[in-house]
């Protein structure tokens, strides 16, 4: 099992500084472009394709969400994560590597949606990592793929 996006898997973390290119922009990371799809017009994105993973998240939990985020954002992680790590070759084999290893977006920062909180406050949470179930789908489909 792999429970932290971080060291020598850091590259599974979207705060990893590797140039995604999404909906016809090319962002420095894949949460920028996840926290630029919040905003319905898409001129606007294009602001984030110039922020740090930080900045992106920061804006992010600051703007005024498309009316139909809550029904697209798992689609579009998803649609992020697999261009990353198809775009990204070198990401793409590191990926591979991890081989049939469970993946878990471990953090501390409360976020158990998308990964599994083990801060004091949640850890009688059982957090539904969505981005640790989405790099193992990316991860199967690229296998597949390559056979």
């Amino acid at each position: 099992m792999i429970d932290s996006f971080s060291n020598q898997y850091e590259f599974m973390s979207n705060f990893y500084n590797v140039p995604i290119i999404y909906d016809g922009l090319t962002y420095r990371n894949s949460e920028a472009a996840f926290q630029a799809q919040k905003l319905a017009n898409k001129n606007e994105r294009e602001k984030y394709c110039t922020y740090s993973p930080s900045k992106a998240k920061l804006e992010g939990r600051n703007c005024t969400l498309r009316e139909d985020w809550e029904y697209i954002k798992y689609q579009v992680m998803y649609d992020i994560v697999k261009a990353k790590f198809v775009q990204n070759s070198n990401l793409k084999n590191l990926l591979l590597a991890t081989e049939n290893e469970e993946l878990i977006e471990g953090n501390w920062w409360h976020d158990n949606y998308w990964g599994d909180c083990s801060c004091e406050r949640c850890k009688d949470i059982k957090g539904q990592n969505h981005l640790g179930k989405i790099l193992m789908r990316v991860r199967e489909e690229l296998t597949n793929e390559n056979k």
